[in-house]
Formats: structure tokens, C-alpha cells, sequence
């Protein structure tokens, strides 16, 4: 990968937090020239972001900075770093008493497929409808254990017409909805978020479909790179997918979070 293709990873995963801040139901952010700021209206950490975006961005100016943005919306909230935009973060958020999150890879891919996959059992939709939504929420909620308040904050049905975000579902052929995800388009990049597939229906290739789905309409739309944040549970599909290492990003709660 060279070094305009990195620029435009690194460019890319800023814009995308920020565009899915500022989509949600009360979305609002911050961007300065050395670090950028995200609030949802969700009270859940890592959804309201302080971003360093250099060293010069993480000092104890910037960090009131943010706790003040954050406490006068009364939300928690969560500082990201990635180690290579913030070589020294770690240990200046340690010794200010930050509690760390586990280190979460950063996946990213060049080549895009420009077919999709198909799946005996799978059918992926981009979600166009309130129907649709509902079902995107149903998949989300009984994963990562949203409540429907927070989904409809995070993802309300005014991204059903965003340009640079598009959320996709999986359905078997009883119409059941069993794997969703999100992607984000940006700097001819797409992001995939939220990649998830009901606790039944796991180890049967759908979120590989889902994802396939995504990365091959995406390249339709003139992307050729794309990046991940991988879980641990989702670390081994995406070397499947073609996902290589590209860096590594750490939330950091403050101590009156942590």
C-alpha cells in the first residue's frame, strides 16, 4: 500500500466517524486542525468521540476542551487513539488515570471485488424503506444489545437518503432478518460498520456474503480501498476477505467514566 493510499485510509477513517456522528438524530461535531469531537445524544462511550489528531492535539487543554464539550451535553464519552496519529498517546492518557479499552485492529483492503457472491441462503438488501429499517434495528439490537431509544438515535430514518451512508440486511428466504451492517463512502473509500449476524445463524458464510454485498457495491461506486474496525470476533473474517493489518486503535475512558 503507498503512501497516498494511507492518506486517504487515514483521511477516510476521521470523515466517517464524523459523518456518522453528524447523521445521528442529534449529531453535532467539532472539527479543529488538531483534533476532532462527535456527539450522537446516545450515552454510550465510544458514540461521543474525542479524536487527537496529532500530539499537538492530545494536552490537558484539549482534554478540558472535551470534557467540557461532553459534560455540557451530559454524556459519556471516550477518547480514541491510533498509534500511528498518536505515537505517545497511551502513556499520556495512563498517566492522567485514563482506563483503556482493548486494543482493536484496524483492517484495511485494496481491490475491491466488483461482483457479488452469491448465497444459497442469503439475500442482501440496501435498506430503502422503514420496513427495512426495522429489520436493520432487529438484527443490531439483539447483538450488540442497543436499546431501541439508542438505535433510533445512532440510526435514524433520515440515513435512509444520505449520500455517504447506506446500511445493508441479510434475509433467509422466509424473509427473516439475520446479518446487517453499515457502510460509509468517503474519499473513495467505504468503511463497514456494525457488521453483525444473529447468535443462531453464525458459521454459515452470511456475514461473508454481507460483507462481499457491500464491498462489491461499493466498488461500483468507484472505491477501490477499504477499512475495518475489527473486533476480536471479527478479526479472522476479515483476513478472510482480504483484510490485511493497518494499524491499531485504543478507546481511553476518563476517570469520571473509568
Amino acid at each position: 500500500m503507498n503512501d497516498k493510499q494511507r492518506a486517504r485510509l487515514d483521511a477516510h477513517a476521521i470523515k466517517a466517524h464524523l459523518l456518522l456522528a453528524e447523521a445521528s438524530a442529534e449529531g453535532e461535531v467539532e472539527e479543529k486542525k488538531e483534533y476532532v469531537l462527535g456527539y450522537t445524544g446516545a450515552d454510550l462511550p465510544t458514540y461521543n468521540f474525542f479524536i487527537p489528531l496529532s500530539l499537538a492535539g492530545l494536552t490537558d487543554e484539549t482534554l478540558a476542551d472535551a470534557s467540557a464539550f461532553f459534560r455540557s451535553r451530559g454524556v459519556m464519552y471516550a477518547v480514541s487513539l491510533e498509534e500511528h496519529r498518536v505515537p505517545d498517546g497511551t502513556e499520556y492518557l495512563s498517566t492522567r488515570r485514563y482506563q483503556p479499552l482493548p486494543p482493536q485492529p484496524i483492517m484495511a483492503r485494496e481491490g475491491l471485488p466488483t461482483e457479488t457472491a452469491s448465497h444459497a441462503e442469503l439475500t442482501v438488501r440496501r435498506v430503502a424503506t422503514i420496513p427495512e429499517m426495522t429489520a436493520f434495528y432487529t438484527v443490531l439490537e439483539s447483538v450488540f444489545d442497543y436499546t431501541a431509544d439508542e438505535l433510533m438515535l445512532l440510526f435514524p430514518s433520515t440515513q435512509l437518503k444520505h449520500p455517504h451512508i447506506s446500511h445493508f440486511v441479510g434475509y433467509l428466504p422466509d424473509s427473516r432478518p439475520v446479518t446487517a451492517g453499515t457502510a460509509v463512502y468517503a474519499d473513495g473509500v467505504v468503511s463497514v460498520w456494525n457488521l453483525s449476524t444473529l447468535d443462531n445463524f453464525r458459521r454459515r458464510g452470511f456475514a461473508v456474503a454481507l460483507q462481499n454485498h457491500i464491498l462489491a457495491d461499493a466498488a461500483r461506486q468507484g472505491c477501490d480501498l477499504s477499512l475495518v474496525y475489527a473486533t476480536p470476533m471479527g478479526f479472522s473474517l476479515t483476513n478472510r476477505l482480504g483484510y490485511t493489518l493497518y494499524a491499531m486503535r485504543q478507546w481511553f475512558l476518563p476517570q469520571e467514566i473509568g
